[in-house]
């Protein structure tokens, strides 16, 4: 296995459910662990190579009052090095991407309505539309969609060097075990994604389930676990 940078990701935002989500694949490991921001009023990336605070201090500007694009090309101006970035992201009313000159080709971003597709060491512009049009098309919830947009970025032909690992990652008003999940190192990191939702969905039942079955009467307080940022 080869370890080194490129990414393919998309930021969305729902505003019938004021849901905001991140997914990304990446054909190095943990990508979840430092690409995907999300907060009640944004969703941010940053990749490339990757500078961290760019996706949290964004989401944290917009939370503050900014918006993401104010945030980011504030973020990118202080950086000495934003020529070898890539960042994007959406708010409420507004979507932001930036593809600096020195990515590693092929790199690029496509702005839509309430989304915004990013990727670069791609084997192609078809990628970021792929991602993009099944975004658009899929029906279900935040999870399904983006884990949708994912797989047909792959089918596109993904990463140059193929995926290593994967990530979603949402924030809702209800939080399910499902609006965080990674998948860190395997070979095949979309697919293992998509198997990982569904298992996470049972899981979330089961719990109740389970839960009924040990206690005749608790508070429903109980079952609301919250997800971690």
């Amino acid at each position: 296995m080869r370890y080194t940078p490129g990414t393919f990701s998309i930021a969305a935002h729902d505003p019938e459910t004021n849901t905001f989500g991140a997914a990304v694949t990446t054909g190095t490991v943990a990508v979840g662990a430092t690409c995907p921001y999300v907060s009640e009023n944004a969703a941010a990336l940053t990749q490339a190579f990757t500078k961290t605070e760019h996706g949290r201090d964004t989401v944290a500007r917009v939370d503050a009052g900014e918006r993401v694009d104010e945030a980011f090309e504030s973020l990118l101006a202080a950086d000495e090095y934003a020529s070898y970035r890539q960042v994007h992201g959406v708010d409420a009313e507004t979507e932001f991407a930036f593809t600096g000159e020195e990515c590693s080709e092929w790199a690029g971003h496509r702005v839509g309505e309430h989304y915004t597709v990013a990727g670069n060491l791609l084997t192609g512009p078809d990628v970021v539309e792929a991602v993009a049009d099944a975004y658009e098309s899929a029906a279900g919830d935040m999870p399904e969609r983006l884990v949708s947009a994912l797989e047909a970025g792959e089918r596109a032909g993904g990463d140059d060097r193929g995926e290593l690992s994967a990530a979603i990652l949402v924030h809702a008003p209800e939080p399910q075990f499902y609006h965080n999940l990674r998948i860190d190192r395997s070979e095949t990191p979309v697919s293992d994604l998509r198997a990982l939702l569904a298992e996470a969905r049972e899981a979330r039942e089961r719990v109740r389930t389970e839960t009924d079955e040990v206690f005749d009467d608790y508070p429903e307080e109980l079952l609301n676990f919250g997800v971690k940022y």
